[in-house]
């Protein structure tokens, strides 16, 4: 993609888009077609204009950021989205509509920085870029979400779900039951509090005590194998 990628930037706070178009003008890869102040002024210009992508709010009068989202999957070629809100709770159903990323307000600068870059190399590479599954963690004030390829496991924790993945360790909002249930093909259960990607299995291990214990191929970390899980692991890894 060679020529400035170009946006439209709908909030019904004129203060909070003029920011973000602010941004964006400082940013030589990038066109400001028009701002919206609602989802119907938005709707018709993903229309006429065919933007690459909308800075979203979530919280607007009338139709809201998430159902815009999806009612834009049924124009031809509908733009992508980046939700900018000052609610992180929406941040599921909004990576579920098909968004890019997930913006908290006051949105920073640099973060909305790797928004564009990110947008850019989906628009570059489109069929190469991050699989559809994925999950959504909560770091430092920030909402994101993380391939399944890229992660390693995931345990419970006393109330948090954490998942450990190629960039480190996140909380999420599910639960592993949840998780298990969403994404069968991709997780497998080896313990009460504990999945594993089924990508990342590379052995399993039986210690003096009669434990069995499952290693990764990605992490250092040993992970003990439940009586009730060892069954089903064991039949996974002859392809039974």
């Amino acid at each position: 993609m060679n020529r400035p990628l170009e946006i439209v930037v709908v909030d019904d706070e004129a203060l909070a888009a003029e920011r973000l178009a602010g941004f964006l003008a400082d940013m030589p890869d990038c066109r400001v077609l028009a701002t919206a102040a609602n989802a119907h002024q938005a709707f018709s210009l993903a229309q006429s204009q065919q933007p690459d992508l909308l800075l979203l709010d979530i919280a607007m009068p009338g139709e809201s950021g998430l159902d815009l989202a999806r009612r834009l999957q049924s124009l031809p070629n509908p733009p992508l989205v980046v939700f900018c809100t000052a609610f992180d709770q929406h941040a599921v159903a909004a990576f579920e509509a098909q968004a890019v990323d997930y913006l908290l307000k006051p949105v920073r600068r640099e973060r909305l920085r790797e928004s564009i870059e990110r947008v850019i190399r989906l628009k570059r590479s489109p069929a190469s870029e991050e699989a559809r599954d994925f999950v959504a963690a909560s770091f430092g004030g920030v909402i994101r979400r993380i391939a399944l390829a890229d992660i390693h496991y995931l345990h419970a924790d006393d109330k948090y779900t954490i998942v450990h993945h190629r960039g480190g360790e996140h909380v999420l909002d599910q639960s592993l039951k949840d998780l298990e249930q969403q994404h069968p093909a991709r997780l497998l259960r080896i313990h009460r509090n504990c999945l594993v990607n089924r990508a990342q299995l590379a052995e399993l291990r039986r210690d003096g005590e009669g434990r069995i214990w499952a290693l990764l191929k990605d992490s250092a970390t040993p992970l003990e194998v439940s009586r009730r899980c060892a069954g089903e692991l064991k039949d996974w890894f002859k392809g039974n």
